[in-house]
C-alpha cells in the first residue's frame, strides 16, 4: 500500500488557546472536573497545583468521547511543565443522566508533550489517518541558551486508554545562540500508511523527509538517526 501523501500537513495542528472555551466542552468538562463558577478548575497532581481548562472533544468508538484539557502549573520556573489530560466519557444513565449527559469512564492526568515555565502543550491536533483509534498530537518545547527546540508526541486513544506511540523532533533553531551560520528546521507530518508508517517533512535550512515505521509493540520508530539537529 502506498502512503497517502500531500505537500501540506496530513492534519491540522493549531496553537493551544487557553482563553477560548470550545463549543460543547463545558458540560463534558464539568463531568470530568466537577462544578465550577468559571471555565477553569484548579486541581493538585503530585502535590503541584494546575489550572485546567477544556481544549477539545474527540469522538471515540463505542459511543464514547475523549475530553482533552490542558493544565498550567503554578510553578512557572523554566524546568516546570504543565499537563495535558484525557478523560474518556460515556453517556450517563439512571439518576446520573438527570445531572449530566456524561459519565467518566477513565482519567489520565499526564498525556503527551508539554512546555516550559509551567505551560502544557503549545500546539495540538488529532487524526484518524495514522492508527486504528484516533491519535492525539501534542507539541511542546522551550529555549535553552539560545537553542529553541520542540517535539511532538503522538498518543493513540485506544479503547483501553491513551497509549504513546511516537515522539518526534518537530522544530529546531540555533539563531539565538549563533551570530553566523545559524540553522532552523520545522517539521510537519505530511503522509501516512494507516497502522504502518508516517512521514515527517522538514523545511528550513534543508528539506528533509524522515519515515517512521510501526513496530510489533505498536510504537512508531525512525529507522536510523534523525538528520534534524537536537538541543
Amino acid at each position: 500500500m502506498a502512503e497517502s501523501s500531500a505537500k501540506t500537513a496530513l492534519f491540522a495542528v493549531d496553537d493551544v488557546n487557553r482563553d477560548t472555551v470550545p463549543a460543547g466542552t463545558p458540560e463534558a468538562f464539568q463531568a470530568a472536573f466537577g462544578k465550577s463558577s468559571s471555565n477553569a478548575v484548579t486541581r493538585a497532581v503530585d502535590d503541584q497545583n494546575y489550572s485546567f481548562v477544556p481544549l477539545a472533544l474527540i469522538p471515540l468508538s463505542g459511543g464514547k468521547t475523549a475530553l482533552i484539557s490542558t493544565g498550567a502549573s503554578e510553578c512557572t520556573g523554566h524546568v516546570c511543565g504543565g499537563l495535558n489530560t484525557v478523560h474518556y466519557l460515556q453517556p450517563a444513565s439512571g439518576q446520573a443522566a438527570s445531572a449530566s449527559r456524561y459519565a467518566v469512564a477513565g482519567e489520565w492526568m499526564d498525556v503527551g508533550a508539554s512546555g516550559t515555565f509551567g505551560n502544557p502543550a503549545l500546539r495540538w491536533g488529532w487524526t484518524d489517518a495514522i492508527a486504528s483509534a484516533p491519535v492525539l498530537y501534542t507539541e511542546g518545547g522551550g529555549v535553552w541558551q539560545g537553542y529553541a527546540c520542540s517535539y511532538a508526541v503522538l498518543t493513540e486513544l485506544t479503547p483501553a486508554g491513551p497509549v504513546e506511540i511516537a515522539s518526534i523532533p518537530i522544530y529546531y533553531s540555533d539563531g539565538g545562540a549563533k551570530e553566523t551560520g545559524a540553522s532552523a528546521y520545522e517539521g510537519t507530518i505530511t503522509s501516512s500508511v494507516k497502522n504502518q508508517s508516517f512521514t515527517v517533512t522538514y523545511t528550513g535550512s534543508k528539506t528533509i523527509a524522515e519515515r517512521y515505521i510501526r513496530n510489533k509493540d505498536g510504537k512508531y520508530e525512525l529507522k536510523g538517526k534523525t538528520k534534524v539537529p537536537q538541543c
